[in-house]
């Protein structure tokens, strides 16, 4: 390990900050993560990790030892969602080092925790932190009524970042007029397939998590109805069965086996001109946020802390290290938002005679070419930061 005399103070202990911690932690830096929770306890569900994302685990050395109970799935299949007709298909693991992973963000922000607290990370909890001013660089965090000088800030404190809002003049988020529905049930013995179940105006994703022990439930729908973006706010199972009521019989099945669900609203953010600003610099949602329809804003954190820390190491200047590190970064995670989104449209055809067409024209193409979706989407899943 390298060692070096610069401190770097990190706001946020979910995916993007902890995995910063291991990155900076691993060049030698000393790294302190404030995280606002009294505990590591990350609420949520299951989440996808791709190649990409896999490889920057990988290399952060938490994939494979720290990471248990994981699923790696053989596909993920797009169904109808009124006949639950097979469409088309996206194979995964073609790679047995880098696999594509189902796992519960619990269980990877523990698995990034214990490997900073293993390189010698400071992560101090309960701790409320912001950005202060001072003369020269903004590099002075403020928590729990006590000052600390840092060399560069790592904001990571997600889509509601209060970095992102006060000290890059942001607005407040736009609601997308959609809702996400999320629960999670155990299995007891019932074998799903990972599937996309793509209705009109609303899509249904349902994978297993935890060695199959749990199914994950994701349902997205138009709504105009305005929800809050919190992932805490809990929601009606009558009023989610209800509202894909209109799905196959396999699906309402997994779905009358829900005792909890989660209810939140789609939110976006204009892009910023910078993700910097005098010593402070953004990563993960807190830049970037992006729609879920292709599963990377978590593989995008971990990209993020990569490349922030590799491009820190190399450039001596820190003002010439972030520009760096965002000209890296930008184009690539910009189109990965434009195809979310294309994505969702896709999901979400409300016409009936489009998405047949469309449907057809998917499940066609498979067949001429079973390929065809793995080579669209390899630049995304090939990448290694």
């Amino acid at each position: 390990m390298v060692t070096s005399n610069k401190d770097i103070g990190i706001i946020g202990g979910g995916i993007g900050g902890f995995a910063s911690a291991i990155a900076f932690a691993k060049y030698g830096y000393r790294v302190t993560v404030f995280e606002k929770s009294a505990v590591i306890n990350e609420l949520g569900a299951g989440i996808q990790i791709s190649s990409n994302g896999v490889n920057a685990l990988s290399k952060l050395g938490v994939f494979p030892k720290y990471l248990k109970k994981v699923v790696f799935p053989n596909s993920i299949i797009f169904k109808d969602y009124k006949t639950a007709e097979h469409i088309t298909k996206i194979q995964h693991n073609q790679n047995s080092d880098l696999p594509y992973l189902h796992l519960h963000r619990s269980d990877l922000i523990h698995a990034l925790a214990s490997c900073a607290e293993d390189l010698g990370v400071n992560i101090k909890l309960a701790s409320e932190a912001k950005v202060i001013e001072s003369k020269d660089m903004a590099s002075k965090i403020k928590a729990n009524n006590h000052i600390y000088d840092f060399d560069l800030i790592v904001a990571a404190d997600g889509m509601n970042s209060r970095i992102r809002q006060y000290w890059f003049g942001e607005k407040p988020a736009c609601f997308m007029n959609q809702i996400a529905w999320r629960a999670l049930i155990p299995s007891n013995g019932i074998k799903i397939d990972p599937s996309v179940y793509m209705g009109k105006n609303k899509h249904l994703v349902i994978y297993p998590l935890r060695d199959g022990e749990l199914i994950n439930i994701i349902g997205v729908q138009s709504n105009k109805n305005i929800a809050p973006q919190s992932w805490t706010n809990k929601g009606s199972t009558r009023d989610f069965f209800n509202e894909f009521s209109d799905f196959n019989t396999e699906a309402k099945h997994i779905l009358s086996k829900i005792k909890e669900v989660k209810l939140w609203g789609l939110y976006s953010l204009s892009p910023l001109k910078s993700w910097s600003n005098r010593g402070v610099v953004l990563v993960g949602d807190a830049a970037h946020p992006m729609l879920p329809f292709m599963a990377q804003g978590s593989c995008m954190a971990l990209e993020d802390a990569v490349v922030l820390a590799r491009d820190f190491k190399e450039t001596h200047d820190i003002n010439n290290a972030l520009i760096k590190y965002e000209k890296n970064r930008k184009r690539r995670v910009t189109s990965i938002q434009k195809t979310s989104k294309n994505n969702g449209k896709i999901f979400h055809i409300s016409n009936n005679l489009l998405r047949k067409i469309v449907h057809f024209s998917m499940w066609s193409i498979s067949r001429l070419f079973p390929l065809f979706l793995e080579n669209r989407f390899r630049w995304i899943y090939k990448y290694r930061a």
